[in-house]
């Protein structure tokens, strides 16, 4: 049915494509991009030259109808496709973007279409570095001359005003993917674009935000696409965004920031539909009045420009906000007048997403800014309106320059208004910028002696959160939650004093928003916190415990919304997590209650639950870890069905390992397998564990699974390196290979891929082991040859050498050497970063030659971000190593490396760029770091 389906649609599509309605051929176009997404080019062959066809007809109506298909289509064409679809396509582009003829929509797909390719085009130059030249750069002159053409022309449609914006979209892409070649064709449309800002101010201010009559996005083409000024506006604070991450536009920028942070400004004034949307649904004000909101809109489009400026501009940044918001404010009427209100709503929430910033400068005392007399001229007035967005916005600013604020009693004052913001009849918004207040003020007040300021006031605000969030849903509960979590531990007692009734409604919560990841999250954040306070901890196990242990041995769902499989391991999940949590801060010894019926209900369900239960499998073992490391003792004396509870740990351990079970399922059992050989020592079987990791090892394909099962022996590697490296020696892996051999070969291959500080530490420490008993002597492990590809990512998939050329091989001691020389590298280089992050950096930027893929991730930096902060985990701090410090460990061992004989032929191997940091380990990577430190003491 389906092949005949899509027969019928080939075959009517090409000519539907032609008809003379509109949306009879938006219908067509999208069914025929669908089916061409999965079938084109090898199952629909003759697609392309049919479009083409069409589009060189001359007909309006077929021209518009295939620009609709590649507009859908171009998403989908690969680097492979794009040889062969460019030069007949892309001329026919060109010309059809000069022409007048076939309708504003034609010329705004065509230029569209070329914004998609030049973001394709410009990361292939990774790898075919004249792609480009080729492919795109020929067109670029005919194609930039127009666009600028066309924002410089006055707009005299609605239509018109998209076109503009896909304009800019175009330019604004190729700034940054070919700054070179833009060169002085920025400086050329800047004052155009300067022109629409200020020209459309007025128009946006008093035609869209103080309209109540404006419907959004009312203007669009004739598909109903969205377009109208505030899409341009959009557009515009684009190209502006991508101008700063440039030095050289970053000069221009400069000398017009007062002007255009003005502008931006004028552009955060509350739109009047946003209001009356908001005041329907108080939860969508807290979704959508942030930068980050899914919701983009002209005013969280500008909220996202200021901080972006503030951030790459700094000092210069922050004095052109001063000003821009002093002339504003100087030159307003009456606040209680129309909709003077929003001006001081704007210029508040400029200063509240520029306040990081903002607060450096001041503290460096780089600009005169007085945040005590914005307070008293701007706050005091606005609070005293009856106009609820500007009261919430204001109690939210001030509680962020709290350290600011001009007199101890204006503090005092901030937070009686916090406290009597916190009811029911509170209107939502100035509600919702209390909560926000008291986030900002925890987050600026880090002392307990800061907070003893706060004390007084927590006996009303604590109760009034809990009672608040027992009436709210969503993005509303999850503010108030997230507000809870920072403010019980300021004053504990209170939660202690009502402990039995906090926990139940939190673990209520907890089985009500069961199926809502973000809700069950911040949850979850409370009750940790909860669990913090020794008080709570009887509470805890008698109210909250039995609750979870409820939900893990119930086989249906536990909430109506919880239906799936999928969704039941992924709530029993959540549970374990929140109960390892308790595990680790409960009193020792351990309760009864966790002994006697946690740890039989964890064990249980993570030995019997299906091979493919990722979330139970990782969840259970770190549980039972968090067992075994805190009470190994009380688990070892508990009797199940005639075994003893650590026994039941290697018929876990045994289960993770079996290849069967899911890959993702063991991620942890590293961690479990490492905790049980200290805990349990020589009690164990260790030939028969390490056997089982070796195997299981062999048939993982995921780096961060393979990481876990080597740390394993890395750690035993730092505990005795020669008498684990002999026990290795005995035994093979499944395929008859030495198990030595093949965990060194494995572990240099990842070690790139490496995730979390205490692991690669851990490796680097045991890598410096084992370096020197290579090179000394004649150990026959220096001969084993090691993968030297590099790791690269191509279609999703992990990849170790360039397509065409065969693998690259090194011996075992310089694989080694690099590994540490380029680790040496990341640790200098973010040294480097870390102090450059103390400098205002306002001047530097990409430099205009930069290659456009050099922006990307490496690797290593991703698998860094993806990883564990394994630096906090509990069992890590007890490690010998865990107060090693890695950098100084690893500089101190290439030095005295570099005295070897070996050195020199092993730095005779590295890349060019690797030999730069190892030449010389004194004379060049410790100057390289006292230059880091001069720069830090000059600030």
């Amino acid at each position: 049915k389906q092949w005949y389906q899509r027969r019928v649609a080939i075959t009517a599509g090409i000519s539907g494509l032609g008809d003379p309605i509109s949306k009879v051929r938006s219908s067509v176009a999208a069914v025929m991009s669908e089916i061409a997404v999965h079938d084109f080019p090898e199952s629909w062959p003759g697609l392309f030259e049919a479009l083409m066809e069409l589009l060189g007809s001359g007909e309006g109506n077929k021209i518009n109808g295939v620009m609709k298909v590649l507009d859908e289509l171009a998403n989908d064409i690969t680097d492979n496709q794009i040889h062969t679809v460019s030069p007949i396509l892309f001329p026919r582009l060109v010309t059809l973007f000069k022409m007048t003829e076939f309708g504003v929509s034609c010329r705004c797909r065509a230029i569209s279409i070329f914004t998609i390719f030049v973001d394709l085009i410009a990361h292939m130059g990774s790898v075919k570095h004249d792609a480009s030249e080729k492919l795109l750069f020929p067109y670029l002159p005919d194609l930039i001359s127009e666009s600028l053409r066309v924002i410089e022309t006055p707009i005299s449609s609605a239509p018109e005003f998209k076109l503009v914006s896909e304009c800019v979209n175009f330019l604004a892409k190729l700034v940054q993917a070919y700054p070179k070649e833009m060169g002085d064709k920025v400086s050329t449309c800047l004052p155009v674009l300067w022109g629409l800002l200020s020209n459309n101010s007025a128009t946006y201010v008093s035609g869209v935000a103080n309209n109540p009559e404006y419907v959004e996005d009312e203007a669009g083409d004739s598909d109903g696409s969205a377009g109208g000024l505030d899409m341009l506006i959009q557009s515009i604070f684009e190209f502006i965004k991508g101008l700063t991450e440039r030095k050289k536009y970053k000069a221009m920028i400069k000398k017009v920031l007062p002007d255009v942070v003005g502008l931006v400004i004028s552009y955060l004034t509350l739109p009047e539909y946003q209001i009356e949307q908001w005041d329907a649904d108080p939860e969508k004000y807290v979704e959508d009045d942030e930068e980050d909101s899914m919701n983009y809109t002209v005013r969280t489009s500008a909220m996202e420009l200021l901080t972006d400026l503030s951030v790459e501009l700094k000092t210069s940044y922050v004095e052109a906000l001063i000003q821009a918001i002093t002339k504003i404010m100087s030159s307003v009427g009456d606040i209680n007048e129309g909709y003077n209100w929003k001006i001081y709503e704007a210029c508040a929430t400029a200063l509240n997403v520029s306040g990081e910033v903002v607060e450096e400068c001041m503290e460096a005392k780089k600009v005169e800014f007085s945040f005590g007399g914005f307070y008293n001229t701007v706050v005091l007035k606005g609070l005293a309106t009856d106009k609820p967005y500007l009261q919430g916005r204001l109690i939210w600013l001030a509680a962020s320059y709290i350290k600011d604020l001009p007199s101890p009693q204006a503090a005092q004052q901030l937070l009686d208004c916090i406290a009597n913001s916190l009811n029911a009849n509170t209107k939502p918004p100035v509600m919702i910028g209390a909560m926000k207040g008291i986030c900002a003020i925890l987050n600026e007040l880090e002392s307990d002696e800061q907070k003893a300021i706060l004390h007084s006031h927590m006996e009303k605000i604590v109760p009034a959160l809990f009672e608040l969030a027992s009436n709210m849903e969503g993005d509303f509960l999850i503010l108030c939650l997230d507000a809870l979590r920072v403010t019980v531990s300021v004053r504990p007692e209170i939660v202690a004093g009502e402990a039995d009734k906090v926990n139940a409604f939190l673990v209520d919560l907890f089985v009500k928003h069961a199926n809502e990841t973000f809700i069950i999250a911040t949850v979850n954040e409370v009750l940790m916190t909860v669990a913090d306070i020794p008080e709570c901890q009887g509470s805890i196990q008698n109210t909250v415990v039995p609750v979870l242990l409820q939900m893990l041995t119930t086989d249906g769902p536990t909430s109506p919304k919880k239906k799936g499989e999928d969704d039941i391991d992924d709530m029993k999940g959540d549970v374990l997590e929140l109960m390892t949590t308790f595990v680790r801060k409960a009193p020792l010894p351990l309760a009864d209650k966790y002994v006697s019926d946690v740890y039989p209900t964890v064990i249980n369900l993570t030995l019997t639950c299906k091979k493919d239960s990722t979330a139970v499998l990782q969840a259970g073992s770190e549980c039972i870890r968090a067992f075994i490391s805190r009470a190994y003792d009380q688990i070892s004396a508990l009797n199940l069905n005639g075994l003893s509870g650590s026994s039941y740990v290697l018929n876990l351990i045994s289960r993770l390992l079996d290849p069967e079970v899911a890959e993702y399922g063991a991620l942890y059992s590293g961690k479990l397998i490492s905790v049980m050989i200290n805990k349990a020592g020589p009690s164990l079987n260790i030939n028969e564990i390490l056997q089982g990791v070796l195997n299981r090892l062999t048939t993982c394909e995921t780096p961060t699974v393979q990481q876990s099962l080597l740390v394993v022996f890395i750690k035993l590697f730092n505990h005795d390196l020669e008498g684990s490296m002999t026990f290795l020696q005995g035994l093979t892996t499944p395929s008859g290979e030495n198990a030595l051999a093949y965990v060194l070969r494995q572990w240099c291959e990842i070690q790139v891929l490496f995730n979390g500080e205490f692991e690669t530490k851990l490796a680097i420490v045991a890598f410096t082991k084992l370096l020197p008993l290579l090179i000394t002597g004649d150990s026959p492990l220096a001969t084993i040859m090691v993968s030297d590809d590099d790791v690269s990512l191509e279609t999703g998939r992990l990849l170790r050498s360039k397509p065409g050329s065969g693998p690259v091989e090194v011996p075992l001691p310089v694989k080694i050497f690099k590994i540490l020389v380029q680790e040496l590298g990341i640790m200098i280089e973010d040294k480097q970063a870390e102090a450059a992050g103390d400098e205002d950096s306002e001047d530097e930027g990409v430099s205009d030659d930069e290659e456009y893929e050099e922006q990307t991730l490496t690797l290593a930096q991703i698998a860094a971000m993806l990883g564990d902060d394994d630096e906090d985990d509990d069992d890590n701090k007890d490690h010998p190593l865990y107060e090693v410090d890695a950098f100084e460990h690893l500089n101190g061992f290439l030095s005295q490396l570099s005295k070897h004989g070996a050195y020199p032929s092993m730095v005779g191997q590295l890349n060019d760029s690797k030999k730069e940091k190892s030449t010389d380990c004194d004379s060049a990577l410790i100057p390289l770091l006292k230059k880091t430190e001069r720069g830090r003491a000059n600030m």
